[in-house]
């Protein structure tokens, strides 16, 4: 069993990487976004005045178009979510299958990343739906921060809950690393969603990722060469 977690791993972490490079390729522009942010995605899902949405308000070619990009790319995001949720509960369940029971906290606040991931994307195309209207989205930015905070929430909780797995299992690196990026959610919490914090807490996040998905791969192609397919343990 500890085998097959490792490989479906390793599978769904290249999904990661794909529907992340697909989710990048889609961006909209980056010009006119709100003095700190550096990133469209970031500076839509943190939005706190209607101000912040100007690269996606009004009725110019530009802005049309970043709309439509948006709008795009929340609709291949409503995947992305079961691949990175679903990455993060299998590191969860190799842990606890290793007999680091703190791990099992850590899977049903991994497991709601996805619903909450979902609910933000349904708000964030609301959002461009009133924009393309030309409607007042004042009383939807409340929703849209706590949504997007439900989310970013249950991410850190998770990243917290596998930093001190790691500790338990002697996995050094791997829970520095994983403490480091937890620090920066209540952080970036703290400062009231500050545009910089905000893109420092995603920036780290795929930090996160870009670490433990190749040590998954590696892990897998380990297990691959050391066991013959035939006789190999799941």
């Amino acid at each position: 069993m500890k085998n097959l977690m490792t490989y479906c791993g390793a599978i769904i972490g290249l999904f990661v990487i794909v529907l992340s490079i697909v989710i990048v390729s889609i961006s909209p522009s980056s010009e006119d976004l709100a003095d700190g942010f550096q990133t469209p995605i970031i500076a839509f899902e943190f939005a706190q005045t209607p101000e912040d949405l100007a690269f996606l308000s009004g009725f110019g070619a530009v802005e049309i178009k970043n709309r439509q990009l948006m709008d795009t790319l929340h609709m291949w995001d409503m995947a992305y979510p079961f691949a990175y949720g679903g990455f993060l509960i299998l590191l969860l369940l190799q842990l606890a299958n290793s007999g680091h029971s703190i791990a099992w906290i850590g899977v049903p606040i991994a497991v709601l990343i996805i619903p909450f991931d979902i609910n933000e994307n349904m708000t964030l195309l609301s959002i461009t739906q009133e924009l393309s209207s030309d409607r007042s989205i004042a009383e939807l930015l409340p929703s849209l921060h706590n949504n997007t905070w439900l989310k970013w929430g249950a991410i850190g909780l998770t990243i917290s809950i596998l930093s001190a797995t790691f500790v338990a299992s002697k996995e050094y690196w791997s829970a520095v690393i994983s403490l480091g990026v937890a620090l920066c959610f209540p952080w970036c919490w703290l400062s009231g969603s500050d545009p910089l914090m905000t893109e420092v807490m995603s920036l780290s996040t795929l930090v996160f990722f870009l670490f433990f998905i190749p040590k998954a791969i590696y892990q897998s192609w380990r297990i691959f060469e050391m066991v013959p397919s035939q006789t190999l343990k799941l």
